[in-house]
């Protein structure tokens, strides 16, 4: 399987290739599932995370056929949005914090309801606000539904209740569990699939 971590120069590939051979020590499979916890524990330099990535209702088969049909995606803050791999993505980036105003909410909350027809039948990845996730588990339940969630927001208020809100629903997504995550991790899991969709393109 090919790996790309937008590795440009060969010493760069020899690092990428380096640290997969130290993480197969921790994942020796290959599977989906296996190549996406890889990527997490290299992009955070903790083998432990992979006891923390939950995957529901087969998230990577989902993110993969809504990657490769181009649908919207929705991210929380810019700070995911510029960690994406945009040589391969051929989907539109929503960033809900550049759209919130309301004096009420998180700019990030109201950025997802704003943003509640992109996120119907798109991708959904929320690597930082936890007021973010709440919000879009309130659009699932009055009926929009993403083909992915990716939901990692880190803290301690609310980061752990959102995510455990949305591994509830009947969507396809890749939680954390607890406090831990952040844009980083968030980031790590897009681009393991956005790699697994196009994994023959250069």
């Amino acid at each position: 399987m090919k790996i790309d971590m937008g590795d440009y120069t060969l010493e760069a590939k020899k690092i990428v290739e380096e640290s997969y051979k130290i993480v197969q020590k921790f994942i020796p499979g290959n599977s989906a599932e296996d190549m996406v916890l890889k990527r997490c524990i290299i992009a955070t330099g903790d083998p432990g995370i992979k006891d923390l990535i939950v995957f529901r209702n087969n998230p990577i088969r989902a993110g993969i056929e809504a990657l490769r049909d181009g649908t919207d995606v929705v991210v929380d803050v810019e700070m995911v949005k510029a960690g994406i791999n945009k040589k391969k993505l051929k989907s539109h980036v929503h960033v809900a914090v550049s759209l919130g105003s309301r004096p009420d909410l998180t700019r990030a909350a109201d950025g997802i309801l704003k943003l509640k027809e992109r996120i119907d039948g798109g991708v959904v990845a929320i690597g930082n606000a936890p007021s973010a996730a709440i919000a879009l588990c309130d659009l699932i339940n009055e009926g929009v539904r993403p083909k992915l969630i990716i939901a990692t927001p880190v803290g301690f208020i609310n980061a752990a209740e959102s995510k455990e809100m949305i591994r509830e629903l009947d969507v396809p997504s890749i939680t954390t569990v607890g406090t831990r995550g952040g844009s980083t991790l968030c980031v790590a899991i897009f681009n393991a699939i956005l790699n697994l969709t196009f994994e023959d393109s250069p």
